[in-house]
Protein backbone atom coordinates (compact mmCIF):
# COMPACT_ATOMS: atom_id res chain seq x y z
CA UNK A 1 0.00 0.00 0.00
CA UNK A 2 1.50 3.42 -0.51
CA UNK A 3 2.38 5.40 2.10
CA UNK A 4 1.93 9.34 2.01
CA UNK A 5 4.89 11.29 3.83
CA UNK A 6 3.89 11.41 7.62
CA UNK A 7 4.25 7.53 6.78
CA UNK A 8 0.22 6.98 6.49
CA UNK A 9 -1.16 5.11 4.33
CA UNK A 10 -2.65 6.56 1.47
CA UNK A 11 -6.90 6.06 1.63
CA UNK A 12 -7.87 8.79 -1.19
CA UNK A 13 -8.49 7.00 -4.33
CA UNK A 14 -7.88 9.98 -6.39
CA UNK A 15 -4.57 10.71 -4.94
CA UNK A 16 -3.57 7.26 -5.42
CA UNK A 17 -4.65 8.02 -8.93
CA UNK A 18 -2.68 10.66 -9.52
CA UNK A 19 1.03 9.55 -7.78
CA UNK A 20 0.01 6.38 -9.86
CA UNK A 21 -0.24 8.70 -13.03
CA UNK A 22 2.89 10.51 -12.28
CA UNK A 23 4.48 7.25 -12.14
CA UNK A 24 4.34 6.57 -15.47
CA UNK A 25 3.98 9.47 -17.31
CA UNK A 26 6.91 9.21 -20.05
CA UNK A 27 9.54 11.53 -19.77
CA UNK A 28 9.21 14.34 -22.52
CA UNK A 29 5.67 14.81 -23.27
CA UNK A 30 4.93 18.49 -23.76
CA UNK A 31 1.83 20.91 -24.63
CA UNK A 32 -1.52 19.28 -25.73
CA UNK A 33 0.28 15.50 -25.76
CA UNK A 34 0.94 15.69 -21.97
CA UNK A 35 -2.57 17.60 -20.99
CA UNK A 36 -4.32 14.73 -23.15
CA UNK A 37 -2.35 11.94 -21.41
CA UNK A 38 -2.83 13.46 -18.36
CA UNK A 39 -6.60 14.08 -18.99
CA UNK A 40 -7.22 10.69 -20.19
CA UNK A 41 -4.76 8.23 -17.86
CA UNK A 42 -6.36 10.00 -14.74
CA UNK A 43 -9.06 7.66 -14.78
CA UNK A 44 -7.21 4.23 -15.85
CA UNK A 45 -4.68 4.89 -13.54
CA UNK A 46 -7.67 4.89 -10.35
CA UNK A 47 -7.08 2.35 -8.13
CA UNK A 48 -10.44 0.70 -8.52
CA UNK A 49 -10.03 0.70 -12.33
CA UNK A 50 -5.72 0.26 -12.55
CA UNK A 51 -6.18 -0.44 -16.63
CA UNK A 52 -2.34 1.48 -17.37
CA UNK A 53 0.80 -0.67 -16.36
CA UNK A 54 4.10 0.46 -17.05
CA UNK A 55 3.90 -2.10 -19.85
CA UNK A 56 1.49 -0.55 -21.86
CA UNK A 57 2.73 2.77 -21.35
CA UNK A 58 3.62 3.36 -25.10
CA UNK A 59 0.48 2.16 -26.91
CA UNK A 60 -1.25 4.39 -24.11
CA UNK A 61 1.15 7.39 -25.46
CA UNK A 62 0.28 6.36 -29.26
CA UNK A 63 -3.79 6.70 -28.40
CA UNK A 64 -3.20 10.26 -26.84
CA UNK A 65 -1.33 11.10 -29.75
CA UNK A 66 -4.27 10.00 -32.08
CA UNK A 67 -6.58 11.86 -29.84
CA UNK A 68 -4.35 15.15 -30.36
CA UNK A 69 -4.40 14.67 -34.06
CA UNK A 70 -8.34 13.69 -34.38
CA UNK A 71 -9.00 17.31 -32.53
CA UNK A 72 -6.56 19.11 -35.09
CA UNK A 73 -8.15 17.71 -37.45
CA UNK A 74 -11.96 18.42 -36.38
CA UNK A 75 -11.27 22.01 -35.82
CA UNK A 76 -9.50 22.27 -39.53
CA UNK A 77 -12.67 20.64 -41.30
CA UNK A 78 -15.17 22.89 -39.03
CA UNK A 79 -13.05 25.96 -40.43
CA UNK A 80 -12.59 24.66 -43.98
CA UNK A 81 -15.55 22.47 -44.49
CA UNK A 82 -15.38 19.04 -45.26
CA UNK A 83 -15.71 19.51 -48.88
CA UNK A 84 -13.83 21.73 -51.81
CA UNK A 85 -14.98 22.21 -55.51
CA UNK A 86 -12.92 21.33 -58.27
CA UNK A 87 -12.95 22.81 -61.99
CA UNK A 88 -12.02 19.76 -64.07
CA UNK A 89 -13.16 18.97 -68.02
CA UNK A 90 -16.07 17.46 -66.75
CA UNK A 91 -17.18 20.52 -64.97
CA UNK A 92 -17.86 21.57 -61.49
CA UNK A 93 -16.84 18.96 -58.63
CA UNK A 94 -17.53 18.61 -55.30
CA UNK A 95 -14.64 16.45 -53.58
CA UNK A 96 -14.02 15.82 -50.20
CA UNK A 97 -10.84 17.21 -48.49
CA UNK A 98 -7.76 14.82 -47.77
CA UNK A 99 -8.19 15.52 -44.10
CA UNK A 100 -11.29 13.83 -43.91
CA UNK A 101 -10.41 10.13 -44.73
CA UNK A 102 -7.33 11.32 -42.47
CA UNK A 103 -9.76 11.93 -39.88
CA UNK A 104 -11.48 8.30 -40.45
CA UNK A 105 -8.57 6.81 -40.18
CA UNK A 106 -7.16 8.53 -36.79
CA UNK A 107 -10.49 7.57 -35.64
CA UNK A 108 -10.46 3.77 -36.40
CA UNK A 109 -6.88 3.74 -34.04
CA UNK A 110 -8.41 5.65 -31.54
CA UNK A 111 -11.46 3.38 -31.57
CA UNK A 112 -9.21 0.14 -31.38
CA UNK A 113 -6.42 1.58 -29.23
CA UNK A 114 -9.36 2.41 -26.49
CA UNK A 115 -10.54 -1.23 -26.82
CA UNK A 116 -7.65 -2.20 -25.86
CA UNK A 117 -7.77 -0.10 -22.67
CA UNK A 118 -11.38 -0.86 -21.73
CA UNK A 119 -12.56 2.60 -22.42
CA UNK A 120 -15.66 2.19 -24.64
CA UNK A 121 -18.94 0.95 -22.99
CA UNK A 122 -18.56 -2.66 -25.11
CA UNK A 123 -15.11 -3.25 -23.78
CA UNK A 124 -15.65 -2.04 -20.12
CA UNK A 125 -18.61 -4.61 -20.11
CA UNK A 126 -16.27 -7.22 -21.53
CA UNK A 127 -13.65 -6.60 -18.95
CA UNK A 128 -16.04 -6.33 -15.66
CA UNK A 129 -16.92 -10.02 -16.77
CA UNK A 130 -21.31 -8.36 -16.57
CA UNK A 131 -23.66 -11.26 -17.42
CA UNK A 132 -21.22 -14.06 -16.80
CA UNK A 133 -21.89 -16.67 -14.42
CA UNK A 134 -19.27 -17.86 -12.08
CA UNK A 135 -18.89 -21.32 -10.88
CA UNK A 136 -21.27 -23.12 -8.85
CA UNK A 137 -20.36 -26.14 -7.19
CA UNK A 138 -23.18 -27.70 -5.39
CA UNK A 139 -22.95 -29.50 -2.11
CA UNK A 140 -21.98 -33.00 -2.90
CA UNK A 141 -24.77 -33.84 0.16
CA UNK A 142 -27.51 -31.53 -1.08
CA UNK A 143 -30.30 -31.91 -2.69
CA UNK A 144 -29.12 -30.95 -5.92
CA UNK A 145 -26.51 -34.08 -5.51
CA UNK A 146 -27.78 -35.91 -8.37
CA UNK A 147 -26.63 -33.40 -10.85
CA UNK A 148 -23.12 -34.52 -10.11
Amino acid sequence: MALAEEGAPLHNLEERARMRLEEIRPEGLTGELRWTFDRLALPLCHPTVDRLKPSNVFMFRQLCAAVVRHERLTLELEELGETYESETRNGVQIKARPEVAQLNETFRQIRGLANDFGMTPAAERGLSGAGQMGFSFPDPNGPESYLT
